[in-house]
C-alpha cells in the first residue's frame, strides 16, 4: 500500500523509523528535523507497506513552479526488501505525483560512489546532467 505523508509529525516517525538503515541518516550527514521541516512545507513523504510490514519511503520537492521541476530528496528500501522492485515501485508513485502536481522534470542528486544507485536511476530513464563535484552528480528524467 502506497501512503502520502504531508504532516509533520507523521513525516518524523517515518524518517526516524528508516534512519539505523539510511547510511546519510546513521552518519550525520543529514539532520532529520530540518528535513522533516523543509518535506513539510515544500515536499511530501511516500512510504510502501505491505500489510504491517514498512518496506520503504521516499522524500520528494514538488514546489518550483517556474521550472515545473521536482527534486526527490531520498528514496530508500529496507535492506531485506531490497531487489525485489520496491525501489522502481516508490520511484513510479513519486514520478505519478509530480506529473499530476504539473511537474515536467524530475531531478536526483546522487554520490558518484553509488554506482548500484546510479544504475537504478539510469535504469528508469534518468541521465546525468550535472557533475557538481567529483563526489555527486545531478541525474534527471523527464515526466510523461
Amino acid at each position: 500500500m502506497i501512503r502520502i505523508v504531508t504532516n509533520f509529525k507523521e513525516i518524523c516517525e517515518v524518517l526516524n523509523y528508516y534512519a539505523k538503515d539510511h547510511e546519510a541518516i546513521r552518519e550525520g550527514r543529514i539532520d532529520l528535523g530540518e528535513l522533516a521541516k523543509k518535506l513539510t512545507a515544500f515536499g511530501s513523504v511516500i512510504e510502501l507497506t505491505e500489510g504491517e510490514k514498512r518496506i520503504g519511503f521516499a522524500g520528494f520537492y514538488h514546489n518550483d513552479r517556474k521550472l515545473r521541476r521536482a527534486f526527490l530528496s531520498m528514496i530508500m528500501v529496507m535492506p531485506e526488501c531490497r531487489e525485489k522492485g520496491y525501489g522502481t515501485r516508490l520511484l513510479k508513485e513519486v514520478e505519478h505525483e509530480c506529473h499530476e502536481d504539473g511537474m515536467r522534470i524530475l531531478a536526483v542528486q546522487v554520490r558518484t560512489d553509488n554506482q548500484k544507485g546510479i544504475r537504478f536511476f539510469e535504469n528508469s530513464g534518468f541521465s546525468v546532467i550535472n557533475a557538481l563535484s567529483e563526489k555527486k552528480v545531478i541525474m534527471e528524467k523527464y515526466l510523461q
